[in-house]
């Protein structure tokens, strides 16, 4: 038997493709379809429209088994504005030695430049950027091994709906979000905004929740945990049957507290699934681009 080989993706490669990516989905996460893949083959995504634009010389190449199977899968691109080589997306139900080999390839292809690890949400997922730490541990522990260092990204959280005997807040106001299109809920007192939170409309019967926010004289209190309650009844009117976060890791506002933020959620029920990391390599000179 011959060993494994490297080549580019070829449109009879879908359905092990598929697969591959079915195995990797975290909880949340839509089941990947056809059309997602065209999507992220083409360079196209919903989230980080802009970024995404700005992307030139994208490849993808498959990891092939000796019995034509596929093992592993990973994309790159180029970004002109900072000359820097991007690892958008990789596949390999966490196999060590794929990791290492389709990494290599990466690496060989971006020569001597910054290269930069899952920087942006891709369609294949719902807004998810990084790479999971814990579920994808030897892809992880093979970046680190070739020069990459691991950046903070967010925790990453899940919750079946509805949830049982959450609090909730009289007098909030919805008001319509355009990108994405959901709702943002705030609750004001005085023509001040004392707490806030955005959801975003359910796509497969999976809604989002970002960026729950109090005011630091308020915290404390029943506001964060309430206006929670609020948030997952907007998303079950919706036609949500589950919820996931997007957890900051850092915030704008310098009192922002994540082991508050991530006790009321983990208090209501979700789960932290993992925590998504992004990863960056700085240039080597002395290499050439493969």
């Amino acid at each position: 038997m011959g060993s494994p080989r490297l080549r580019p993706y070829e449109s009879a490669d879908e359905a092990a493709v598929l697969e591959l990516l079915a195995a990797d989905r975290l909880p949340g996460q839509p089941v990947c379809t056809a059309l997602m893949l065209a999507d992220a083959l083409a360079g196209r995504s919903v989230a980080d429209q802009a970024a995404w634009a700005g992307l030139d010389g994208l490849v993808t190449t498959v990891l092939c088994t000796p019995n034509g199977g596929i093992d592993g899968i990973v994309c790159c691109a180029e970004r002109p504005c900072d000359d820097a080589s991007l690892i958008l997306w990789l596949h390999c139900r966490d196999s060590s030695e794929a990791a290492v080999t389709l990494i290599a390839r990466a690496l060989e292809w971006s020569g001597a430049r910054l290269v930069c690890g899952f920087p942006l949400a891709s369609a294949l997922t719902r807004g998810l950027i990084g790479l999971p730490e814990r579920r994808s541990r030897a892809t992880h522990e093979a970046l680190l091994a070739v020069g990459f260092t691991a950046l903070g990204q967010c925790r990453y959280l899940h919750a079946e709906l509805p949830v049982a005997g959450l609090p909730h807040l009289g007098h909030v106001e919805l008001k319509d979000t355009v990108s994405p299109a959901g709702k943002r809920l705030e609750v004001r007192r005085c023509g001040r905004v004392l707490a806030q939170v955005f959801v975003e409309h359910p796509v497969g019967g999976v809604g989002v929740i970002r960026s729950l926010t109090v005011a630091p004289d308020t915290r404390g209190q029943d506001l964060p945990l309430g206006l929670l309650g609020n948030a997952m009844d907007v998303l079950i009117g919706f036609g949500a049957r589950e919820t996931i976060v997007y957890l900051d890791e850092s915030h704008d506002d310098p009192e922002w507290d994540l082991a508050a933020a991530l006790r009321t959620y983990l208090f209501a029920d979700f789960i932290e699934v993992d925590r998504l990391l992004t990863f960056t390599r700085p240039p080597r000179p002395s290499e050439t681009r493969g």
